[in-house]
């Protein structure tokens, strides 16, 4: 049986102690659904969440309300004071995803008093499991309090290439691996470590945190001494591994 982590540890990790607690999530291979998740976890602490979006994403099938407008730090104060909310500039029919705000237009929207976590999905993937930043991503806000680095373990051990790595050659020329090579796991930790890789654009003095998310696909392939070493290099401040479709989520977290 899978020991449950307390959640306050996790809110430890994520810096949510500030208030507003703006968190991006980054990478690829599950963005949306932690964002789900930890709004069900911010929720059940007593706090208000409102999620929203610097690029594009798809609506989760739920109850929770549904704001379009051109400038939310002009929304009435009634309309940030649901448990959970989303927020969203338009919506865009064609690719069936709603359209964010510019990172700056979040900055401002951090500052209403009404909101007290923010939960930014700040990068884009397409769907695919992994992926490298292009040179316009991420973009995350500057009122972050927390950098989240997606990534999914399932791949690990198998042949990759641009049919199943988003942005392939930014993924390349950091990790130095062509067309048809056996993903190894200390190549994520590359990824994580490079400076224009997974936590490429983290404002100045925020937290990071790195997920690999579908880990139970990937256990016996992760070498430990490779996992901590970007805790050990100061590259982040916690791993999680874990699964977000399985419960618990979280399933293992090292910190420093």
């Amino acid at each position: 049986m899978k020991s449950i982590i307390d959640p306050a540890m996790l809110f430890i990790d994520l810096g949510a102690k500030k208030h507003p607690a703006v968190i991006s999530v980054v990478g690829a291979g599950g963005k949306t659904s932690l964002l789900f998740w930890l709004a069900q976890l911010f929720q059940s602490s007593g706090r208000r969440v409102l999620i929203t979006t610097t690029t594009h994403m798809f609506l989760p099938d739920s109850c929770w309300p549904v704001i379009f407008c051109r400038d939310p730090v002009m929304l009435p104060h009634v309309s940030l004071t649901s448990p959970v909310s989303f927020c969203f500039n338009r919506w865009k029919a064609q690719s069936g995803k709603a359209q964010g705000f510019a990172p700056d237009v979040i900055d401002a929207l951090a500052q209403r008093p009404e909101c007290d976590v923010i939960l930014v999905e700040a990068d884009g993937s397409r769907g695919l499991p992994l992926k490298a930043p292009d040179e316009h991503e991420p973009c995350i806000p500057q009122s972050s309090c927390c950098v989240i680095a997606v990534m999914s373990g399932h791949l690990l051990g198998t042949i990759i290439d641009a049919e199943n790595i988003h942005r392939w050659p930014q993924f390349a020329d950091i990790t130095g691996l062509t067309p048809g090579s056996t993903l190894q796991f200390s190549d994520l930790v590359s990824l994580v470590r490079h400076p224009l890789g997974a936590f490429k654009n983290v404002p100045s003095g925020c937290r990071r945190v790195w997920f690999i998310n579908r880990f139970s696909q990937c256990e016996n392939v992760i070498v430990q001494s490779e996992l901590l070493k970007p805790l050990q290099q100061h590259d982040v401040e916690a791993i999680w591994l874990g699964d977000i479709q399985e419960n618990p989520a979280i399933a293992r977290r090292f910190v420093k």
